[in-house]
């Protein structure tokens, strides 16, 4: 650590004060005629009864005595408040398609009775507390099931004559009843002259099966009633291009590097070779069970990002410096089904998680994400970091509309270019791919995003991709389509050959080695602290002087926070001082964290001196059967400065609410001061929490950095003078959190 590089601080107990929160459930009445409204309930609970027994022969829950449908509140109510409504009344939750709309079950003798309340309801208003708060019943069936891309494609003039397609049941069924409707539904599978494979399980124990059915069908599947929810299948590969002759078999690992003190990346792909002199950086070649294995031609290029970053800028010497080692995942070996996709990459994380905690995967589909629902992928991505604490980096996806627009605004205009699944993953670190190097013929040019990298929004409207790096473009000229040669598009081949390639493939890996050597320098291996200084560090490619929200919103859209800074994620310097801190809050707490301003920084005199940045990155838990709601919490950060009389704080007003999203797993802001109070601020952490585990402790990793804008002041020396904030490299997190 060179005398400009200084350890950050951790904030200790000691500058916590924790806050008990007062819940208040506010009620409220809805002016609504009884006998009108409970006659509108009646007939559609009637239009139930019917649907479902018109479409009988196809119910793969039949024997259950179980009847399916979906229940709507009035705008303003949730869901999530009405658990007594469903349990009073006979019905269960099974999922959650948005904040006010759930698919709901009863017997067949809880459906007739709550008909039979209704219907006292519309006489003389009983129960009024309840079906005052039901805005209609509404059976679920039909292609509302289906997938947009599904509907697309059955709505095609040339509609195929068979479809692949997923069938999800309906989710938090009892098992007994799961047994009894897939063995139906395998045999109208069969019946129908479909083929299937075994069933396979989400994370949260819902079935899914594979299927192959004639499109003529596909209506027997949308009527049955143990289905969920019907998507086209999605699979995964990688792309390959040919090599250049430039051989690299002369180049030596450094030897003054300790190969066993460097972090490990595990290469989720299709497999990775690197040349004899390199190859000691590969800890271990994994297949997965039932692979035939990749060729290892993409992921070893993947893995050379992971190792050495941009490799050609250290060719200057035959002695290289690596800054990972590699955990080789081979589970690509050609066009890999989702379901298969999944037990694969669950299988390389059971397999290896007592060695690695960084997983990079850098395959997509190649449709876009709908963005209403979270991709099977997406979640079990989600479901795999939750439970395990592991980080991914996942590539944000590449298109193919350069080969047919002729700019680049006409590509970001166009649907197609949004990111595609896995990349909707909250949890996971997203990253999208920004040309480094200006080259005629190129529809992006320096520091814009590439032509083939798709862009965000992502799950539910949020900020996509997280991050980006730089890359390789692809030039068109005339028919003829290369990826030209610069610093940025260089790769080790699997053959030991220098070659140009492009796409969000290799830049992924990009940020994953990034994310290593922060990862390496925090105390614990700390995988939450770490995201949360890679993100509070990103350095943005553009001014926010004078940008409007929606133009900050598609900036966000387009580079996520912007690229990464791994030396200010790893050290605070003399002018810019960084506090960290990790913990867990649940909705019954608040926490206020103190920070110091010096008043050596407050003494500046003039615009814009001082800069004060915040970053708090969550790890909620997540359902996919809960819709639109698929976050269960998010934590919400603000700023308290220090009044004039050195006692009180005042509220910190924020320019953008980008980056403050609520129900986002990541809040972050920061705020130029001309004049301010020298003392202590705050900064005010609440959560925020909805479904079951709303008294579940959510871990979260804060970060704050005060900064002399001017880089002049040692603002350092004066918080180090305190004695308040202990150094991070001095402290075990185990001990103090």
């Amino acid at each position: 650590m060179s005398d400009e590089q200084k350890s950050h601080f951790w904030i200790p107990d000691e500058e916590i004060q924790r806050v008990d929160k007062t819940l208040r459930a506010i009620p409220t009445k809805r002016n609504v005629s009884f006998s009108e409204h409970g006659s509108k309930l009646s007939h559609s609970l009637q239009a139930i009864k019917q649907t479902l027994e018109a479409a009988a022969s196809d119910n793969s829950l039949a024997d259950s005595d179980l009847l399916v449908f979906n229940i709507e509140l009035p705008d303003g109510e949730k869901i999530q408040d009405k658990q007594s409504l469903f349990d009073s009344n006979g019905m269960k939750v099974r999922a959650v398609k948005n904040v006010r709309s759930a698919i709901v079950t009863s017997t067949s003798s809880q459906f007739q009775t709550l008909r039979n309340r209704v219907d006292a309801y519309t006489r003389n208003g009983s129960g009024r507390t309840y079906f005052d708060f039901i805005e209609d019943f509404k059976p679920y069936i039909g292609s509302e099931k289906n997938s947009s891309e599904l509907r697309k494609l059955t709505a095609s003039a040339q509609t195929p004559i068979t479809l692949d397609i997923q069938l999800m049941l309906i989710p938090n069924l009892e098992n007994h009843l799961y047994h009894s409707a897939l063995t139906q539904l395998i045999e109208k599978i069969n019946e129908t002259r479909g083929v299937q494979e075994s069933p396979y399980y989400l994370s949260d124990n819902t079935p899914v099966v594979r299927a192959i059915i004639p499109s003529s069908t596909l209506t027997r599947f949308e009527n049955d009633s143990a289905i969920y929810r019907i998507e086209k299948t999605d699979f995964f590969n990688v792309d390959t291009t040919q090599e250049a002759p430039v051989d690299l078999g002369e180049l030596e690992l450094d030897p003054s590097v300790n190969l066993e003190e460097l972090p490990i990346v595990a290469v989720l792909d299709s497999g990775v070779i690197f040349p004899e002199s390199l190859s000691s950086l590969i800890i271990k070649n994994w297949v997965a069970p039932n692979s035939s294995g990749g060729d290892s031609d993409h992921g070893s290029k993947v893995a050379s990002r992971v190792a050495f970053k941009y490799i050609n800028q250290q060719l200057s010497s035959s002695i290289i410096t690596p800054r990972t080692r590699i955990l080789d995942c081979n589970i690509l070996d050609g066009n890999v089904p989702v379901n298969i996709f999944i037990q694969r990459i669950q299988a390389a994380v059971s397999a290896h998680l007592d060695i690695v905690k960084i997983y990079n995967l850098s395959a997509n589909a190649s449709s876009p994400i709908e963005g209403d629902e979270m991709s099977i992928i997406g979640y079990e991505l989600d479901a795999l970091q939750s439970r395990t604490g592991v980080q991914f980096f996942v590539s944000a996806g590449n298109h193919k509309l350069w080969q047919t627009e002729f700019g680049l605004e006409d590509i970001l205009d166009d649907d197609d270019s949004r990111i595609s699944a896995p990349a909707d993953s909250m949890l996971s670190v997203v990253v999208g791919s920004i040309i480094g190097a200006d080259h005629q013929h190129s529809l992006s040019q320096k520091n814009q995003i590439a032509p083939y990298s798709r862009r965000g929004p992502g799950f539910q409207g949020f900020s996509k991709p997280d991050l980006s790096a730089y890359a390789g473009t692809i030039i068109l000229d005339g028919s003829d389509a290369s990826v030209p040669n610069d610093p940025f598009s260089m790769v080790i081949s699997k053959d030991g050959k220098l070659i140009a390639d492009a796409g969000t493939s290799f830049s992924a890996p990009i940020v994953a080695g990034d994310y290593a050597e922060i990862l390496n320098t925090i105390p614990d291996r700390d995988t939450l602290l770490s995201k949360a200084l890679l993100y509070h560090n990103a350095v943005a490619l553009w001014d926010v002087d004078g940008m409007e929200e929606e133009e900050l919103a598609l900036a966000h859209n387009l580079y996520g926070r912007g690229i990464s800074d791994v030396d200010d994620s790893k050290y605070s310097s003399p002018s810019k001082v960084t506090f960290v801190r990790t913990g867990t809050l649940n909705r019954t707490t608040k926490e206020r964290v103190t920070i110091y301003m010096p008043p050596i920084l407050a003494a500046q005199v003039g615009r814009n001196v001082a800069k004060v940045s915040v970053t708090c990155v969550s790890r909620p838990s997540v359902d996919r059967t809960k819709g639109t709601e698929y976050l269960g919490a998010y934590i919400r950060a603000s700023l308290k400065k220090s009044h004039v009389d050195g006692v009180t704080l005042q509220p910190v007003q924020q320019d953008f609410k980008e980056g403050r999203q609520k129900w986002d797993v990541c809040h972050q802001f920061s705020k130029l001061f001309s004049r301010f109070n020298a003392g202590d601020w705050q900064v005010w952490l609440e959560l925020f929490s909805r479904w079951e585990d709303k008294n579940d402790d959510v871990s979260y990793a804060l970060v704050v950095t005060i900064e002399d804008v001017s880089g002049s002041l040692d603002v350092y020396s004066e918080i180090e003078a305190l004695n308040r904030y202990r150094a991070l490299n001095t402290i075990r997190l185990r001990v103090d959190n």
